[in-house]
């Protein structure tokens, strides 16, 4: 009885509420990743110029925030339907 009340719950599939909301804070955490590069990593060198590093931050934060997300989300959907139910043995 118990799996199929957890099926119903898992019928949501990419609306879940939990997973929009994962979504939401790592879109905000990817612009304040966004933000702090800017300030602090960003400058201008003898081979590379300030949009140059500029571009290249943008590159490597929204990568790293996509990636990031998607084993957040892969994590958190394996847990909605997981592939192995825990078994409970009633000890009298």
């Amino acid at each position: 009885m118990a799996v199929e009340a957890m099926a119903g719950a898992a019928c949501l599939g990419f609306m879940a509420p939990g997973l929009v909301n994962g979504a939401v804070c790592w879109l905000l955490v990817g612009i304040f990743a966004n933000y702090c590069a800017f300030k602090y990593v960003v400058k201008e060198t003898p081979k590379i110029t300030m949009e140059e590093s500029k571009s290249l931050a943008l590159v490597v934060v929204w990568a790293s925030t996509i990636c990031l997300w998607l084993f957040w989300s892969f994590v958190y959907m394996h847990q909605m339907v997981p592939l192995i139910y825990p078994v409970h043995i009633i000890q009298a």
